[in-house]
């Protein structure tokens, strides 16, 4: 049960593609595509996305089958715990490696239908897991099958739940959507992280769906200006972009996937690791000067551990007083 592919993505910076923090990865001609979003505010949660598809590709895991996926997982995290390097992380951003990377997780084969059942004949076996808020629209001659796992454009106001780099010992917690339905010949399947989601969501509950199939036959520029002017119009977030087209073609069909030529690469092992602003002009309040630090200090703490975060609170309380005393006693 082959597809058909067209990938589309678009970073939430466009002047720095770099920052690019899903990651995508297919076989057509197997019927597997996965797609990740690795979450912003955690350190090399690009490369820990990347990790993510690639290894669902290699290695499909079951999430129902509990110590088989702890082992599949505990693979995945030694490999980003050998592959990732903090020479070059400031101590605002050290303070986040104890929690590690965190991302989304979709993905989604074509199997054999392995019984007579009801409306099984000509159709293949839709099956795929899915945690956090990467979401698949099903499509059918134009008109929307289902959405999945996510079905309310409200369910995106909250934090998804992710994937962690590091063991924290909550992996219980966690819990994995599963698709299993079927699926035909020339359906789409729309593949795509939250920001997309959210906002073909909204216009499907404005009763405005997005018509999928025209996408099929945009170009680049096409895409890009469409979004770019999605995020001025406040339609969708400012966040990466990603969007794969999949048509079900019938066994022996023609495979075809067609990336966008400037696609971000995901496979790259380098992180890009964003450094402190520059420090402000000796002629601001001294409270100007410590914004931004004080910023990037909740930044780098706020998915600390409990002991760790009152242990550095209690640090920049200490901190900002020595400071303040400090620019009193200069004058400034």
């Amino acid at each position: 049960m082959p597809l058909q592919a067209r990938v589309f993505t678009f970073p939430k910076d466009p002047e720095h593609p770099e920052q690019y923090e899903d990651a995508y990865t297919m076989d057509a001609a197997a019927g597997v595509a996965v797609v990740a979003d690795g979450v912003a505010s955690s350190l090399f949660s690009r490369h820990w996305a990347g990790i993510l598809t690639k290894a669902v590709l290699a290695d499909v895991p079951d999430p129902t089958n509990q110590d088989g996926f702890a082992e599949w997982i505990a693979k995945r995290r030694r490999e980003w715990s050998e592959q990732i390097d903090t020479a070059s992380l400031a101590w605002f951003q050290k303070a986040k490696l104890p929690v590690g990377a965190f991302s989304t997780l979709l993905w989604i084969r074509l199997l054999p239908v392995e019984k007579e059942e009801p409306g099984a004949f000509g159709a293949s076996r839709l099956h795929g897991f899915a945690i956090g808020d990467s979401c698949l629209f099903h499509v059918r001659r134009g008109e929307l099958v289902r959405t999945y796992p996510i079905q309310k454009a409200e369910d995106f106001q909250g934090d998804p739940l992710a994937l962690g780099s590091v063991d924290l010992k909550r992996d219980t917690l966690l819990k994995f959507e599963e698709l299993d339905v079927h699926c035909y010949d020339d359906d789409l399947l729309v593949l795509c992280t939250d920001a997309v989601a959210e906002w073909a969501l909204r216009r499907i509950e404005s009763g405005n769906p997005p018509a999928w199939d025209d996408y099929w036959n945009v170009t680049e520029e096409q895409w890009r200006a469409e979004i770019t002017r999605l995020r001025e119009d406040r339609q969708m977030r400012y966040d990466d972009a990603t969007l794969l087209l999949l048509r079900v073609v019938p066994e022996g069909g023609a495979v075809e996937v067609v990336p966008l030529e400037e696609a971000p690469v995901t496979t790259e092992t380098d992180e890009t690791v964003e450094q402190p602003p520059a420090a402000d002009t000796a002629d601001d309040d001294w409270k100007e000067k410590f914004k931004s630090a004080g910023e990037q200090f909740v930044e780098g703490v706020e998915l600390a551990s409990d002991g760790a975060l009152h242990g550095l609170k209690k640090w920049k309380k200490i901190a900002v007083r020595m400071c303040r005393d400090k620019f009193k006693k200069d004058g400034k």
